[in-house]
């Protein structure tokens, strides 16, 4: 038997977590060329990297922010506590 006991609750955590991994993704892809550039580059190189780290990091963190928001309703859900 399942442990959820609100399953509108569950269902609404899988709704926020599902465009995280994809979101992590897309940061990802800005993230890691940008970390190179800053290693390997100077002057302009550098500069290329601190900004495709500036793109890479908004969705990378609205990634992350949604999956740790559909852990809250997730939770709830089984009415487990929190603290």
């Amino acid at each position: 038997m399942s442990s959820v006991k609100e399953p509108q609750l569950e269902r609404q955590g899988r709704r926020l977590a599902k465009p995280g991994p994809t979101l992590l993704a897309i940061g990802l892809l800005g993230l890691i060329p940008g970390i190179i550039l800053i290693v390997v580059g100077s002057q302009w190189v550098f500069a290329l990297g601190l900004a495709l780290l500036a793109v890479g990091s908004c969705p990378f963190v609205v990634g992350v922010a949604l999956l740790l928001a559909s852990v809250v309703p997730r939770w709830a859900a089984r009415h487990r506590l929190f603290a």
